[in-house]
């Protein structure tokens, strides 16, 4: 497990993996500017593993409860979390062959494209400048890693690993476990995610942040406090947390002492305020 500072964290300092590699954290008002839609979905499949993409990869040949998380993120998840500036640079470099698609992008097209959906949390880091690329680490063991050629930064798995642990600790993710306990099952679990993505999919996309971030300022008195934007996104997601838990452990204690509720078999932490999250 990576050891790092979570009073840092809390604070929205930086988190170094490597010299190289260095974890950032956006404020609030970054990831509104960012988009707030594209920032969650690049977080989140970044730290995605085979269970968070069982039809896809079943659709690929691939069996979910088979492939490394490395792995995965190697051969498949780097690529979705880059900018596309490759393919619009080989768009450019051969205009005429391209003319149709060139012709048919907005500015905005061709900026997103060009766009690190990782930019607020991966410090000047895009997964488009990283080949793969095997490396030897003894006569016997060989692994595929991700370099970049120019920064000469690799990415092993140890540090990928590491990199997933601080990302999903800032955001309060926890790593998708699920194992099928059969054939059967693990095949209906494939055919519900398929179903819950195509229901979603015809969804518009619903706010995270702001049902949390309206409760919050209500519940401390915040009206009109714009500063509240400059809140980091670990600092806030740790408020949300702390605010809902000193709420129970008030309805606990309010209930006992009105002879209500009982706390026999109620953990002390459920009703100490100042308990570890």
């Amino acid at each position: 497990m990576f050891e790092f500072d979570e009073l840092a964290l809390y604070a929205g300092d930086e988190i170094e993996i490597t010299k190289d590699i260095i974890i950032t954290q956006p404020t609030l008002k970054q990831i509104k500017k960012f988009g707030e839609r594209k920032y969650f979905n690049s977080v989140q499949t970044f730290t995605s593993v085979g269970a968070d993409m069982k039809w896809q990869l079943w659709d690929m040949g691939i069996d979910y409860t088979k492939i490394d998380d490395f792995d995965l993120f190697v051969q498949y998840i780097s690529q979705l979390v880059s900018s596309k500036k490759r393919i619009y640079t080989e768009l450019i470099n051969d205009k005429e062959k391209y003319a149709n698609i060139l012709s048919s992008l907005s500015q905005e097209d061709i900026e997103d494209m060009q766009k690190n959906p990782l930019e607020l949390i991966l410090k000047d880091l895009d997964f488009a400048d990283f080949i793969p690329l095997k490396a030897k680490y003894s006569e016997d063991v060989e692994q595929v890693v991700l370099y970049h050629p120019k920064k000469d930064i690799t990415i092993n798995k140890i540090i990928y690993l590491q990199m997933t642990e601080v990302i999903r600790k800032i955001h309060g993710f926890k790593r998708n476990n699920e194992i099928p306990a059969n054939e059967q099952t693990k095949m209906d679990l494939i055919e519900d995610a398929r179903d819950e993505f195509n229901l979603a999919k015809n969804k518009s996309f619903k706010s995270v942040i702001l049902p949390l971030l309206s409760t919050l300022k209500v519940q401390s008195g915040q009206w009109g406090n714009d500063k509240i934007w400059d809140t980091k996104i670990n600092e806030f997601f740790y408020d949300i947390k702390r605010a809902g838990h000193i709420q129970e452990a008030k309805m606990l204690l309010q209930g006992a002492y009105s002879g209500f509720t009982s706390l026999k078999g109620v953990s002390n932490d459920k009703i100490n305020m100042f308990a570890d999250l």
